[in-house]
C-alpha cells in the first residue's frame, strides 16, 4: 500500500479509502466487518462514513476498535450524505456528529466533509458550530465537497481545511481555478 501525506495535518493516509455506505451495510453486518478487516490487513487506513447512520457508525467503530485510533483516518460526509435527507442546519450537523461519535466510540472524526451544499444551504450559524466542534477536537478537520459555483464562495471563506473537487485531465478551467484559489 502506498501512503500520502494528508495536507499539513502531519498524517499519512493510504491512497485507497474504504467507503462505508448503506449499500455495504445492506449486505449484512458481517460483510461490512469483513470488508473493514480486509482493508486493514491490506494497509488501508482511510475510511469514509457516507452517512451519519447510527447502525453504520456503530459497526464501523466496532470494526475499527481493534486498531489504535491514531493509526486510522475516519471521515464523515455531513449534510445528509448519499440517499439521506439534506440538513445543513447547525442542529442537524451537531446531532449527526455527536450521534456518530457516541455510537461508534471513535473519540473524534478526522474529517467532516460537507456534501455539496448549495450557496444558500449552509447558514453561518452552522459554520460557526462546526468551527467550535473543530476547536473542541470532535472534528480534526473540516472540508467541503462539490463541483458547482457555490464552491467559489466556500473556498473564499478560508474556513475549510480541505476542498474535495472532482478532477481529471480534461477538467474545466473553473475547477483548476478553484484548486489554485484553495491552495
Amino acid at each position: 500500500m502506498r501512503y500520502r501525506p494528508f495536507g499539513r495535518s502531519g498524517v499519512s493516509i493510504s491512497v485507497l479509502t474504504l467507503n462505508l455506505s448503506r449499500d455495504l451495510l445492506s449486505q449484512g453486518p458481517d460483510v461490512m466487518r469483513s470488508a473493514v478487516f480486509a482493508a486493514l490487513e491490506n494497509g488501508v487506513n482511510s475510511f469514509r462514513l457516507e452517512t451519519a447512520d447510527p447502525v453504520l457508525a456503530e459497526l464501523a467503530g466496532d470494526a475499527l476498535s481493534s486498531v489504535d485510533r491514531k493509526l486510522v483516518s475516519v471521515s464523515l460526509l455531513l449534510g445528509g450524505g448519499r440517499g439521506a435527507p439534506r440538513d445543513f442546519s447547525a442542529d442537524g450537523l451537531t446531532r449527526s456528529i455527536e450521534e456518530v461519535l457516541h455510537v461508534s466510540g471513535l473519540g473524534w472524526i478526522d474529517v467532516g466533509v460537507l456534501d455539496a451544499p448549495r450557496e444558500e444551504e449552509l447558514p453561518q450559524a452552522a459554520l460557526t458550530t462546526l468551527k467550535q466542534m473543530r476547536s473542541a477536537q470532535q472534528l480534526k478537520q473540516l472540508g467541503v465537497a462539490g463541483c458547482d459555483d457555490a464552491m467559489d464562495a466556500y473556498i473564499s471563506t478560508g474556513a475549510f481545511d480541505l476542498v474535495a473537487l472532482p478532477y481529471h485531465v480534461n477538467s474545466p478551467w473553473q475547477t483548476k481555478s478553484r484548486i489554485r484559489a484553495a491552495l
